[in-house]
């Protein structure tokens, strides 16, 4: 996977409301796994992988704006479109429907996604259809890449604000008031550790 399609997938991933765990985008990000020449080299390539990966993550966390990694086209305009190829596609691997009828701000917030990845007019150039004249599509690709930084950051939130709070299992049974406390002095809790203590 490319520099510029990793980064746009890794955006997804992280930005994701159930964990992808490494070993599943990984598997996504090579295919087939990665051949280095000694354990010593595959180490410190897994190393910059998730030093990536966290970088991308502080800075979505941090509510800044992406420095998107983009590769110039033939007439010098950025190819926002294996970038966003490379989001959908982490998208994908989440578990979580993100376009799911009624997902308005959602679809809202995927649109210049989409449309910068070549989805819209694929889809219906496909049904013998054009999209848009092309002065119209040139200037909606314009507008969308204009929206695009905003957009990653605003899905992250999007899908983060929404996350349940972990619960966390009492390891220990909860003692009553009247039993016996636990630190073996032979008083009863409320007598002794569960006693209210007065600061003076």
């Amino acid at each position: 996977m490319s520099l510029d399609k990793l980064q746009g997938f890794l955006c997804a991933v992280i930005s994701a409301p159930d964990t992808i765990a490494p070993g599943q985008w990984m598997h996504e990000v090579f295919k087939i796994g990665p051949e280095h020449e000694s354990m010593e080299l595959a180490q410190e390539f897994m190393t910059l992988m998730m030093r990536f990966y966290k970088s991308v993550a502080a800075t979505l966390g941090e509510n800044q704006p992406i420095k998107f990694i983009l590769k110039p086209l033939t007439d010098h305009q950025p190819d926002y479109q294996t970038w966003c190829e490379g989001y959908i596609l982490g998208w994908g691997l989440s578990a979580e429907e993100w376009l799911s009828p009624g997902n308005e701000p959602l679809k809202k917030l995927t649109f210049p996604i989409l449309l910068l990845s070549g989805a819209f007019k694929e889809e219906s150039e496909r049904r013998g259809k054009k999209y848009l004249p092309d002065d119209e599509y040139t200037k909606l690709l314009q507008e969308c890449a204009d929206m695009l930084p905003k957009a990653v950051v605003e899905i992250f939130h999007y899908w983060h604000s929404r996350a349940k709070p972990v619960s966390t299992k009492r390891e220990t049974p909860k003692v009553g008031r009247n039993e016996t406390c636990p630190c073996g002095s032979g008083l009863k809790f409320k007598q002794c550790c569960g006693k209210e203590r007065t600061l003076h």
